[in-house]
């Protein structure tokens, strides 16, 4: 490792990412006339959890539907305690949003010219839009055009760097720092956007692609900002073979979850909804019933038998063909499916415009907290991506006119990091951490297994904390990162006495009123509480 800088850039924006909600904050702050500079970690548009979507999107496009309506559905699965600013802002901008995009190449399934809607979990009406041709993966497409537009825009491109670090100087931002495993470059910005994804790849058993670590939540932190719900971390149910996400939409049309025992187990779970229950709900039953012994490999089986031939044929057909050529005829045989990590519901606390605690630092996409409170509904992820990507580069492109440019002690930073001497330690910690993560902080939690793992992280946190060497200073890094976000999410789900949505404390399961308030992790990783007054 050479500890100088290769390479300086000097921008007016700087954004941190490489998916939807990254590159729409890039088009938005380039649009507003600013020179604007996106860092990835891989391959813009082709890299994070945008590049594997399965293209469902949330908005108000039904007769039957309205902002207000949307808005009280999102509180509602929320379990009150969404940031109702924030909600509001999402239920109102998310149908036009979702629309632009037509704009640029991308097509959504229609029936006789009109947008065909699906009913998603935790919806009360129908309003998710699907990508056309619809299919695994089939969300690809978004980031793919996005990028193609923020090429054409003349947003500049710095791919395979990992920012590292986010300097400030009296309360503002006033630079970063990224690393690509060799080399530093130093960028000077007095605006810059996270825009990072969340930390699903901090779990074992997870849907997130590698790179998924939780970045943007240690950078926000470490330059001062606070963090919000990161107790509240989701997990789909239904996930087939590794990585592959069974959608809700089919047990609208009809087929059906039973265990081991050919039971529909959901209706001891949830009575009324049964398969169409919320994600966090439906996780624990199935994480229960594999518990209980009524499971398979941590988890049960969906049945398509009832599912009309006709469906399975036509709307279903390109899901049907991906399990036949893995050797599963859905058709004439159940699917195996198990929960996953996969959204982090907290992130970065940030207002309506998508700002920080810290001038000029803006978060947006699952990189944010507070859209989502306790749990997500289905189809409000790529939504929010592309409703706070906007806000978040105007806001950034607005703050930074006018601003001066400010330099950084990049160089002493860069002598203060320990010397690199080649090893595994760093990654073995890593995959530790994750293990432990799934254990300790995963579907069902409890006081004890929390306590225990506060204090490994705790330990961990001060081994690392002035070491003069590292195996690898890539895996370093990550370590560091991880350390701290899992830190954050194990001090508030213990904090949390109660159960909410995605958060499950089996020693307090049930949902307190006293509770209804939000979880702020303040950057010396204090906790502070923040009330939800819902309206509306």
């Amino acid at each position: 490792m050479r500890k100088e800088v290769l390479e300086n850039y000097i921008v007016d924006v700087a954004v941190v990412g490489g998916g939807i909600a990254a590159l729409r904050s890039a088009i938005a702050a380039r649009k507003k006339g600013r020179d604007v500079l996106l860092i990835s970690k891989g391959k813009a548009g082709k890299s994070g959890c945008s590049l594997i979507s399965e293209g469902i999107l949330n908005g108000t496009f039904g007769e039957d539907d309205s902002p207000e309506l949307f808005y009280k559905d999102i509180m509602k699965g929320s379990g009150d305690v969404a940031d109702p600013d924030l909600v509001k802002v999402l239920a109102e901008n998310a149908r036009d949003a979702v629309l632009s995009l037509e704009g640029i190449g991308v097509s959504y399934v229609r029936e006789d010219g009109k947008l065909s809607l699906d009913l998603s979990g935790g919806n009360s009406v129908a309003r998710t839009v699907r990508i056309d041709p619809p299919g695994p993966g089939c969300g690809k497409v978004i980031p793919k055009k996005l990028y193609e537009q923020a090429r054409a825009e003349g947003v500049a491109f710095l791919e395979g760097y990992s920012v590292v670090k986010v300097f400030t100087k009296d309360g503002a931002v006033n630079a970063a720092l990224a690393y690509n495993g060799e080399s530093f470059v130093y960028i000077q910005c007095p605006s810059l956007v996270l825009a990072t994804g969340g930390g699903g790849k901090l779990y074992t058993q997870t849907t997130n692609p590698n790179g998924i670590t939780g970045d943007g939540y240690y950078l926000a932190h470490d330059a001062g900002a606070s963090l919000v719900d990161m107790e509240y971390v989701q997990f789909f149910p239904t996930v087939a073979l590794r990585s592959y996400l069974v959608l809700p939409f089919i047990f609208t049309d009809g087929a059906t979850m039973v265990n081991s025992e050919n039971e529909r187990f959901l209706e001891r779970y949830d009575p009324d909804l049964k398969e169409k229950t919320t994600r966090d709900r439906m996780s624990r039953a199935i994480f229960t019933e594999a518990m209980e012994g009524r499971g398979h490999e941590g988890g049960v089986y969906i049945s398509y038998a009832d599912i009309p031939e006709k469906l399975r044929g036509t709307k279903y057909k390109k899901e049907v063909d991906f399990f036949k050529s893995k050797g599963i005829d859905v058709a004439k045989e159940k699917l195996h499916v198990r929960p996953a990590c996969h959204f982090f519901m907290g992130g970065v606390k940030i207002d309506e415009k998508c700002a920080t605690d810290v001038a000029g630092l803006y978060a947006c996409g699952e990189c944010a907290g507070g859209v989502h409170g306790a749990n997500r509904l289905a189809g409000n992820a790529l939504a929010e991506a592309l409703v706070f990507g906007e806000i978040a580069g105007k806001s950034a492109a607005d703050h930074s006119m006018g601003a001066s440019f400010v330099s950084a002690d990049v160089d002493a930073y860069i002598a203060s990091l320990p010397d690199e001497t080649g090893g595994t330690k760093e990654s073995e910690h890593l995959e530790e951490l994750r293990e432990l993560a799934w254990t300790s902080l995963g579907i069902i939690r409890s006081e004890k297994p929390l306590e225990e793992t506060l204090g490994t992280l705790r330990a961990l946190s001060e081994d690392y904390r002035g070491v003069e060497s590292v195996g690898s200073l890539k895996h370093y890094f990550e370590l560091r990162n991880a350390i701290h976000v899992l830190r954050t999410i194990a001090g508030a789900a213990h904090a949390r006495t109660e159960s909410r949505g995605a958060h499950y404390r089996e020693d307090h399961p049930q949902t307190r009123p006293e509770w209804k308030k939000a979880l702020i992790v303040k950057s010396d990783l204090s906790l502070v509480t923040d009330p939800r007054q819902v309206t509306g």
